[in-house]
């Protein structure tokens, strides 16, 4: 895509701001008198603070803009972006059942070859539809194998803790492998129903019900009715086989109990579904099932074909909920449609994001030198994400100045009242209804809060910030009222004022 033109009326207004502002920031720390509860944190922790009006890029505050800082899941605002500019917002992602076979008196004389697309919203859902599409072109057996291939990115390797450790055991679902053919966001899914009666077997039920290569060790009760819910689950690996554990209780009447866990591997989780549904379809598979990794290219005649939603529409709950998964995977989708060699690795894909940062950054401040973030991953789960408030400002009014694109990305963002999660429904009714923000957080090796995004001013305009809080080596544990209520607080002031 090429460069935006900023308007040359206010050209030589944003580069004189933007330079008065660099000088004051550097010689105060700050820019201002505003943010006194960020400013007070700034004693004991990192803090990068900034907030900008984008008609002429007029600091309202600034804290430390410079100093870059690990982000967590507001570096998502990156990956969202360079996918945008990528795909466009009305693209989907396409994934294929192929095959080099012959397809004869209803058998399918070959391999049956299922295509990632790299599609990161890939469900159950959608699989099934692919395989109902598969019988209704008259396909009842297979002579050959079901292959999964994940030839579009590559084999990702592990390289964050938390998803090499979620390969032997995994507590959570955000910390889930990655594969252009990956289904579920790389977990598997399971439903808990209590029993009829306290003391009753509770029941678990793989989604899909026949998934082959899952041991069930559950141990939650059935209690009265009236007592307290509470469940835990975790999947461990060992000798090929995984093992959901499932703990706790449910009461008599309790709804079912759904959750996910990470899976030890993206593409062999895909390749158990689709087994199960081809079965569950009467789709006879005679040989193995198979992974590999080849060139997608080359894998035969397509026999059914699937589209995703659009990009726009999946970055809704990709903001939302702060999915690492669909993150990680755009960030994969982007490297590959560039022309990066594969294997991709999340590293290798980041430098897309680096780039983009570079050109935000050149765009929005044309006369001052800052280079750009630093990305290990489009999730910002890995540490070795750097971003400093400045860049994610740069950002912010990249995109509101690329008309064809902005309308999606600001969509994307939540509205606090609206949103799910809790920590942005805490502040007051300025807060909760004039920004859209995309928040950050980690707890380890140090608490990282962050907060992005856009706010209308009162005279109708747009104004972007960016919010970076780090715990340090001597404090690397901040609370909740230091890091979120300290941002609160300083919002909403600035929300009254302007």
């Amino acid at each position: 895509m090429p460069p935006i033109a900023r308007s040359s009326g206010l050209a030589s207004t944003a580069i004189a701001a933007a330079l008065l502002w660099s000088s004051i920031a550097v010689a105060a720390g700050s820019g201002s008198a505003t943010l006194p509860h960020l400013r007070a944190l700034a004693r004991h922790a990192h803090v990068s603070a900034l907030v900008v009006r984008l008609r002429d890029m007029q600091p309202i505050a600034a804290l430390n803009p410079d100093e870059r800082l690990r982000p967590a899941s507001v570096s998502k605002l990156f990956s969202a972006s360079a996918a945008l500019q990528q795909f466009g917002p009305a693209h989907r992602f396409t994934s294929r059942f192929a095959s080099h076979g012959v397809l004869k008196h209803s058998t399918l004389n070959g391999d049956l070859v299922f295509v990632g697309g790299g599609d990161p919203s890939l469900d159950n859902r959608h699989l099934h539809e692919l395989v109902m599409r598969l019988k209704a072109r008259g396909v009842d057996k297979v002579s050959g194998n079901l292959v999964v291939d994940n030839g579009l990115w590559g084999t990702v390797p592990c390289l964050t803790e938390d998803r090499c450790d979620a390969r032997q055991r995994a507590s959570h679902s955000y910390s889930a492998p990655l594969s252009s053919a990956g289904v579920n966001f790389g977990t598997v899914m399971a439903t808990v129903y209590p029993g009829a009666a306290a003391g009753q077997p509770t029941r678990v039920v793989l989604h899909p019900e026949d998934l082959p290569g899952y041991r069930i060790d559950n141990r939650v009760k059935t209690v009265s009715a009236g007592s307290n819910a509470g469940l835990m689950a975790w999947r461990t690996y060992d000798s090929g086989r995984s093992t959901l554990h499932i703990r706790g209780a449910l009461p008599v009447g309790h709804g079912p109990y759904d959750f996910q866990r990470a899976v030890t591997g993206a593409a062999a989780e895909t390749a158990r579904v689709l087994s199960a549904m081809l079965a569950n379809a009467g789709i006879h598979v005679a040989g193995a099932v198979t992974t590999r990794s080849g060139n997608v290219k080359d894998e035969g005649t397509t026999l059914a074909r699937i589209k995703s939603a659009s990009l726009a529409e999946q970055l809704i709950p990709m903001m939302a909920y702060s999915n690492n998964y669909m993150a990680d995977t755009l960030a994969l989708d982007v490297a590959a449609n560039s022309g990066y060699n594969r294997p991709l690795s999340l590293p290798r894909a980041a430098q897309a994001l680096e780039a983009l940062s570079e050109r935000a950054n050149e765009f929005a401040y044309p006369k001052v030198a800052t280079g750009s973030a630093n990305f290990d991953s489009g999730s910002g789960l890995s540490l070795g994400n750097s971003v400093s408030a400045r860049d994610l400002v740069s950002l912010l009014d990249y995109m509101f100045h690329q008309n064809a694109l902005f309308p999606s990305f600001y969509g994307s963002l939540p509205v606090p009242v609206s949103a799910p999660s809790r920590t942005l429904k805490r502040g007051n009714f300025d807060f909760e209804t004039r920004l859209v923000a995309k928040t950050g957080t980690l707890s380890e090796p140090v608490t990282v809060r962050a907060l992005a995004g856009y706010f209308r001013l009162a005279d109708g305009g747009f104004a972007a910030y960016g919010i970076v809080i780090n715990g340090t080596k001597s404090r690397p544990n901040l609370t909740y009222r230091q890091t979120v209520t300290a941002y609160q607080d300083d919002l909403e002031s600035i929300l009254a004022h302007h």
